[in-house]
């Protein structure tokens, strides 16, 4: 998209048609579930690992972004790659413990290898370097336990945030801080601290505690596991949960209303649900965990029904679509069918009670009433 040029001279973008603005859009909504969808691929693969080798979740994540995203790998070196390749070809057919190294093959040939190399065209070190990237492609990395390094990339990495938190705050006057620890038994990393002068005597004054003490404390907890919940002796009430389920049928059916630009605001109808909610509105709660039309949580039965509800509603097996309009029709003929062979399809609406007015009369009134009667007789 061509930028323009404004009569005091700002770059502006033109104006979207409302065919791009689709465009992006679609873009912006296919990264998302892409995003999505490798985030779950993800999480499901570590989940594996760890039922597979008995490693815990956390350890598992941490080897994986350990390797992938924390450490770097070094562009390969021709020079290093030609010398590779020669030292292979010296120790062709030789046993392992007659291999020439590499620190005697160098000093023995420096001259000749340098000449060779740069006789060597860029083809044939483009192979040399194809040969290196394919090795290190194929090489199984035996994955194990290595508190340390873990430890020393951490402490790196903060020294780096110490640096750019210095300089942030010297130039903005920022104040703040931040505090790091580690979090299990099993890491070696001490607890990151930073504090600018005014953080610092805010946690002094008003939390009466040193800031290091501070971030032992927070080790200590964090460390012990008390910020776990103790699901073993806390269990959700019953109510609660059918709430929650409630919740969720409630939100996910607004939020399909609302992409279809309903504006008023609809209430699930648990008891006419095919007339007032599919048949008018053209959505469907599809995945229902149980046999029978779609009820009220708290009418599906015990604990483990509505817990087994909860999660097909979290995992969204059970969900709300839209319903096309030939979906729709043979879903109204379905109901009409069905209810014509006796099934109790729509709910009757409650007739109507009127209330018999009564007239209180009072006692003089009646007492009277009477003595006239009396005195015409």
């Amino acid at each position: 998209m061509a930028r323009t040029t404004t009569l005091h001279g700002k770059h502006v973008r033109p104006k979207l048609s409302s065919g791009q603005k689709e465009e992006r859009c679609t873009r912006q909504m296919k990264l998302a579930s892409d995003i999505a969808s490798v985030r779950g691929a993800y999480a499901q693969e570590a989940r594996d690992i760890t039922q597979t080798h008995g490693r815990s979740l956390k350890w598992t994540c941490v080897q994986l972004l350990m390797g992938q995203n924390l450490r770097d790998r070094r562009r390969i070196n021709s020079w290093n790659a030609f010398i590779r390749a020669k030292l292979r070809e010296v120790n062709a057919g030789r046993d392992r413990g007659d291999h020439v190294k590499l620190t005697q093959f160098v000093a023995q040939n420096k001259d000749d290898l340098l000449v060779a190399y740069k006789n060597s065209t860029p083809a044939q070190q483009e192979a040399y370097n194809a040969k290196v990237q394919v090795a290190r492609d194929t090489k199984v990395v035996i994955t194990c336990s290595n508190p340390k390094a873990v430890s020393h990339t951490v402490s790196a990495a903060f020294a780096n945030m110490d640096w750019e938190w210095t300089a942030l705050c010297a130039q903005t006057g920022l104040e703040g801080f931040y505090i790091a620890v580690r979090g299990t038994v099993e890491d070696l990393s001490e607890p990151k601290v930073f504090f600018t002068q005014k953080a610092e005597n805010f946690v002094r004054t008003v939390l009466d505690i040193e800031p290091h003490r501070l971030a032992l404390c927070l080790e200590s907890w964090v460390v012990s596991g008390l910020d776990m919940p103790n699901t073993t002796k806390y269990q959700c009430p019953l109510n609660k949960l059918i709430s929650e389920c409630r919740a969720l049928i409630q939100e996910e059916l607004d939020y399909l209303l609302t992409k279809k630009k309903v504006s008023t605001n609809v209430k699930m109808n648990y008891t006419n649900y095919e007339r007032q909610i599919v048949e008018r509105y053209g959505v469907m709660l599809t995945g229902w965990p149980f046999s029978g039309a779609v009820r009220n949580p708290s009418k599906i039965g015990g604990r483990a029904e509505v817990e087994k509800l909860l999660d097909a509603l979290n995992s969204e097996t059970c969900k709300w679509v839209r319903l096309t309009d030939e979906e729709l029709r043979a879903r109204v003929i379905h109901n009409k069918e069905r209810q014509a062979r006796g099934e109790t399809v729509y709910q009757p609406r409650r007739t109507r009670t009127i209330k018999a007015s009564t007239t209180h009369v009072r006692t003089s009134s009646v007492c009277s009433a009477t003595s006239a009667d009396s005195n015409s007789d």
